[in-house]
């Protein structure tokens, strides 16, 4: 089966409106109570594309390599190893980052400052946030978007042994409704209110994965019957994502429901999405964007301390102007952005001398 070049080309973009989402300004964890503008809600929900595509092209890359090894298992093992060893190694540096962050903030006594950071240490070492959901409740955790990586660890699981049963269709079929359940702990929750977190494995991560899978599964069979110009399928991702931004602005400007990580609209437009990549596999080859691109995990892991120390930074200087939704997503989020691929390369350097970054951070688990 040939290279799909189109695949890094779009995990840059969808990289890029990852740290587009994290730099919103109305993201409590920098700002409170700031204005959302039609601006935030179109860029908030449209971002929304990123993950699903993640896990989509997770699903469909390990599968794609089960099929052609002599030993699925050996293989399952050393991904698994690789995305666990690199989950282990930020979540302790995202444990440490968020401990020096409460003991050295600038506000309360020295007192005050080692009871929020023991309370904060305390929450982020609950098993089932190490284990499975990668959040606290409270304190929040400053390695939030780690979640995507135990996530994932769990879906490739369960794809495989589907896999070995022959049976991803039906797994297909099962994460589906799945899917369909945990909507109900995102903006449809104002219509039925499901009180446990649903961006997961389970409710959200594993349809996608699947998803993937099941392209890879049925490659030859999906190639010959959805083979239309790229240009529809782009066109159709577009029409979806607008439908996806009315979508949210029904259900939780106009319904009142809060705000969601995925909808049904999601479904369609990253089918459409994953349709227009696997027609075009020579976009973006030779192309520095595509580059970038391959190093996603790695941006998607550091951009989030990058993006404490620059607001802290900013933050200090002029809040009224760092507010502004124009300033986030056209200055400070291709800053954070480009810092965070020199740091990961930076990193990268290190890892050839000092041995203390896991193997698995430069391989493709999305």
């Amino acid at each position: 089966m040939e290279r799909n070049y189109s695949i890094d080309f779009i995990k840059y973009f969808a990289t890029l409106f990852v740290v587009a989402i994290h730099a919103n300004p109305t993201n409590d964890e920098f700002f409170q109570s700031v204005k959302e503008t039609p601006l935030d809600i179109v860029v908030d929900t449209f971002a929304r594309f990123a993950v699903p595509f993640f896990f989509i092209v997770s699903g469909y890359l390990f599968t794609q390599k089960l099929k052609m090894t002599p030993n699925p298992f050996a293989y399952f093992k050393k991904y698994t190893l690789n995305i666990t060893k690199l989950y282990i190694c930020w979540y302790t540096f995202y444990l440490c980052f968020g401990v020096l962050l409460r003991l050295f903030q600038e506000s309360g006594t020295w007192a005050d400052r080692k009871a929020d950071a023991l309370n904060y240490a305390t929450s982020a070492l609950a098993l089932e946030k190490i284990f499975y959901y990668c959040e606290t409740t409270s304190h929040g955790f400053n390695g939030f978007q780690l979640w995507y990586l135990i996530a994932l660890i769990w879906c490739i699981g369960i794809v495989y042994i589907f896999f070995k049963m022959k049976r991803i269709s039906l797994l297909l079929v099962l994460s589906l409704f799945l899917y369909i359940v945990g909507l109900f702990g995102q903006s449809y929750s104002v219509f039925f209110n499901i009180s446990f977190e649903t961006r997961d494995a389970l409710f959200f991560g594993l349809f996608y994965t699947v998803l993937g899978s099941f392209f890879s599964y049925y490659y030859e069979s999906i190639k010959a019957r959805l083979s239309a110009r790229p240009s529809i399928y782009l066109l159709l991702f577009l029409l979806f994502s607008c439908l996806e931004v009315a979508e949210r602005f029904l259900l939780v400007n106009i319904l009142g429901g809060h705000k969601g990580d995925y909808f049904i609209s999601t479904i369609f437009l990253s089918i459409s999405l994953f349709l227009f990549v696997l027609n075009s596999p020579k976009l973006g080859k030779d192309i520095n964007l595509s580059k970038i691109g391959k190093n996603s995990v790695g941006i998607y892991i550091v951009h989030v301390g990058v993006l404490f120390e620059t607001y802290k930074i900013l933050l200090s200087l002029n809040k009224p102007f760092f507010t502004n939704s124009v300033v986030d997503y056209f200055i400070i989020t291709p800053i954070v952005f480009i810092i965070s691929y020199f740091v990961y390369r930076l990193l990268q350097v290190l890892k050839k001398y000092l041995y203390l970054i896991p193997n698995g951070f430069n391989k493709k688990t999305t």
